[in-house]
């Protein structure tokens, strides 16, 4: 099987093309001038010895025995054909050399071209061994050509993903088609980072046509995926969002009147009477579906968010205070590990209720169980790291794919809002958020801010003033 030439030959990534390897021309070039010249220089000597012989043949000759004339006669007939096979094996060795080094330039064209391209480019042989692997497939995957040759491709394969049956099914499909088109799957890269991956295959086959393997094309699609779920996911968001102000909005007005006459039912029973209690239930499920209408309205509300420099201790400080009573935290230690003047570019309702609703979400995971809470701060470049932590449970992977979709809750009692809310005011603000978690290694919170200005200047003003 055909391998690519040596890769250090080869430009590094993203260089223009070098010009050692320049485009082929569409058609053939010229003879080459030495060639030619030594074409005409054999046709002018060729001119000249017959007029040379001529004269010869009439001044010289004429006093040579005839058995010596007849010598120089033949020799002069063998003469000219050996010049004119002389000047054919020359032209056509030119030709040859010529189309030679064509080949050899097509070849350093194709070796760049797929060396360089963005893109993973790589042959298995018909035992899915790796035979040649491109740089664009070290970019993907991380393995460097020297780690990789050899290899089966199933060390591309997460753990337990069925990579012998996934590689036995591509092997039969390009092998029955020849061409096997954007087929996506799972990958893993050296480090560990799970990928989606978009393949196309064809098979190779040898000399007498016998399967000798696959090329494949490999394609990182893992981000495009993503921004695709993304923009999906707000759709149905802002669609849900529409809907739920017109729902909330017909049931807020009806609502307030039945908790109201339920009220005024309540205050003519006595409190032993069993009627009073029936009422209590019922002014408890009005107010549930009450918040449940309030967070309604807050989640299909656009944000409008009005982002300014905020200092972050004291906003959670305040919110602690706020919260010290809330028996979701009571029984927990909460600890504040947010440095002074630390500074976030936010708005300071929005993020309010990120937090409150955070530090509501760590307590119910806790339970009943007295557990620790952190509610931590950290400065990176051009941005903050706000993070808060329990040491409860953990949330199952299963539910994090849905963690931040709305109406979803694991609790009996939840509205499935609390954390889609969280999720949609961190957007509006320009921000992300990350969940790291384990089964029982409790859950962390990672809500990622731009840092304002005003900080980035006093952090640049101070190192100046360090190195003057």
């Amino acid at each position: 099987m055909a391998t690519l030439p040596d890769r250090a030959a080869a430009p590094p990534l993203g260089t223009a093309l070098p010009e050692s390897i320049p485009v082929p021309p569409a058609a053939g070039r010229p003879l080459f001038r030495r060639e030619a010249f030594l074409l005409l220089f054999c046709a002018a000597f060729a001119c000249l010895l017959f007029v040379l012989w001529t004269w010869i043949e009439r001044e010289p000759l004429a006093r040579v025995p005839d058995e010596s004339r007849a010598f120089l006669r033949n020799l002069q007939g063998l003469l000219a054909p050996f010049l004119a096979a002389y000047v054919a094996a020359r032209v056509y060795s030119a030709m040859v050399a010529r189309d030679e080094r064509e080949l050899q330039r097509h070849r350093l064209l194709l070796a760049h071209i797929l060396d360089t391209s963005i893109d993973g480019i790589l042959t298995l042989d018909p035992d899915d061994r790796v035979s040649t692997w491109n740089r664009g497939a070290e970019q993907i995957f991380g393995w460097s050509e020297e780690e990789i040759l050899g290899k089966h491709a199933s060390v591309l394969y997460p753990p337990g993903y069925g990579a012998q049956r996934e590689l036995d099914a591509l092997r039969r499909g390009t092998d029955q088609r020849g061409v096997l088109r954007a087929h996506s799957g799972e990958r893993i890269t050296r480090d560990g980072r799970h990928i989606r991956c978009e393949i196309s295959s064809t098979v190779l086959r040898d000399a007498q046509g016998r399967y000798a393997g696959r090329a494949s094309i490999v394609r990182d699609v893992t981000e495009r995926d993503r921004i695709r779920e993304e923009l999906n996911r707000r759709e149905s968001l802002a669609a849900i969002g529409e809907m739920a102000a017109a729902v909330a909005h017909e049931i807020k007005n009806p609502l307030a009147g039945i908790g109201g006459a339920v009220q005024v039912l309540g205050r003519g029973f006595k409190a032993e009477d069993p009627r009073a209690e029936v009422v209590q239930e019922i002014q408890r499920q009005v107010r549930r579906l009450d918040e449940t209408i309030r967070d309604l309205l807050t989640f299909a509300r656009p944000p409008r968010p009005r982002p300014a420099p905020l200092d972050l201790k004291e906003l959670c400080e305040r919110i602690l205070r706020a919260l010290a009573e809330e028996p979701d935290l009571k029984g927990h230690r909460i600890e504040l590990v947010v440095p002074h003047g630390t500074l976030v570019r936010a708005d300071p309702q929005l993020l309010e209720n990120i937090l409150v609703n955070l530090l509501l979400n760590a307590g119910q995971a806790l339970g009943t169980r007295s557990g620790r809470i952190r509610v931590g701060a950290t400065d990176q470049a051009d941005k903050t790291l706000i993070t808060v932590a329990d040491d409860g449970p953990g949330i199952p992977e299963d539910v994090l794919p849905r963690l931040f979709k709305p109406f979803f809750t694991t609790r009996a009692q939840g509205t499935g809002l609390g954390l889609a809310v969280v999720h949609k005011f961190v957007l509006a603000m320009g921000g992300r958020i990350e969940v790291k978690t384990g089964p029982g290694q409790g859950a962390t919170f990672v809500v990622v801010l731009p840092r304002p200005k005003e900080a980035l200047e006093a952090e640049r003003g101070g190192a100046r003033g360090g190195t003057a």
